[in-house]
C-alpha cells in the first residue's frame, strides 16, 4: 500500500481538527464581542457634560416683561461634547450658596438650596430638559428687575439695596434666593440620567446700585465657572 494512502486518514483528522479549533475561536471571538460591544460603545458615547459661561456669546442679557419692567438676566450655558449620545434628564441643581467678604475669603454663613436652575425660554419653567451631542442650552442663573419708565427717573428713585434672585423652579423658604448686595460663591451641580454628575462654584459681585441699562454690567458682575475637584 502507497505510505500517501496511509497519511490521507491522518491528515484529513488534523484539517478537521484546526477546523475545529478555528470554529470555536472564533465563536468564542463572537460572544466576547457580544458581551462587550455595548460596553465598550456606551462608554465612548457616554455623554459629556460642561457648565460655560462668555458674556460675548449673549450670557447676559436685558429684555422687557408683559408688566413694563426690564430684568437683567445671567445664564449659564451647559454644553455636550459632540459625538457622544444625547444628555436626557439634565438638571442643574443649586446645592449652596456661600457669601464672601472678599473673593477667595469665605464668611461663617453658608446657605444650603438644594434646588433646581430655570432652563432659559421655558414656560412654565423647567427643570428638566435634554441637550443634544455638539449643542448647548442656556439655563436661568440670577436676575435683578428695575421699574419700567424714563431711565433719568428710574436713576434718580431707584434703590441702591436692589435685591438679586436666583432663577429656581421655586423659592425656597426663607427666601435664601435673595442675594443683598455683596460677593458670593454659588455651588451648582450638573445630573443627567445618563451622564456623570459635574460640579462648579460661579463667583458673583453686585453692588446693589442702579446707574442706567447701559451700566448694568459695571454694577453685576460674573466669573466663569470653575470646576469642582
Amino acid at each position: 500500500m502507497p505510505l500517501s494512502a496511509g497519511l490521507e486518514p491522518v491528515l484529513a483528522s488534523g484539517v478537521d481538527t484546526w477546523a475545529t479549533v478555528a470554529v470555536a475561536i472564533g465563536t468564542i471571538g463572537t460572544v466576547v464581542y457580544a458581551l462587550f460591544r455595548d460596553y465598550f460603545v456606551t462608554a465612548r458615547r457616554r455623554p459629556k457634560l460642561e457648565l460655560r459661561f462668555d458674556p460675548a456669546a449673549n450670557d447676559l442679557v436685558i429684555f422687557g416683561t408683559d408688566d413694563g419692567s426690564d430684568t437683567a438676566q445671567v445664564r449659564l450655558r451647559v454644553v455636550n461634547q459632540p459625538g457622544k449620545d444625547t444628555a436626557d434628564d439634565v438638571v442643574a441643581m443649586v446645592t449652596e450658596l456661600r457669601e464672601l467678604d472678599d473673593p477667595g475669603e469665605t464668611v461663617a454663613q453658608t446657605r444650603p438650596i438644594g434646588l433646581p436652575l430655570t432652563w432659559s425660554g421655558s414656560s412654565p419653567p423647567l427643570a428638566v430638559a435634554s441637550v443634544h451631542p455638539g449643542s448647548e442650552r442656556h439655563i436661568d442663573l440670577l436676575h435683578v428687575e428695575w421699574p419700567a419708565g424714563d431711565e433719568p427717573d428710574i436713576a434718580k428713585h431707584w434703590s441702591t439695596d436692589a435685591p438679586l434672585e436666583l432663577d429656581l423652579t421655586q423659592g425656597p423658604a426663607g427666601g435664601r434666593h435673595v442675594l443683598e448686595p455683596g460677593t458670593y460663591e454659588i455651588s451648582v451641580e450638573v445630573r443627567a440620567r445618563n451622564a456623570d454628575a459635574i460640579r462648579y462654584t460661579v463667583t458673583v459681585v453686585w453692588d446693589g446700585k442702579w446707574s442706567g441699562r447701559d451700566a448694568m454690567w459695571d454694577h453685576l458682575r460674573v466669573v466663569p465657572p470653575l470646576k469642582a475637584r
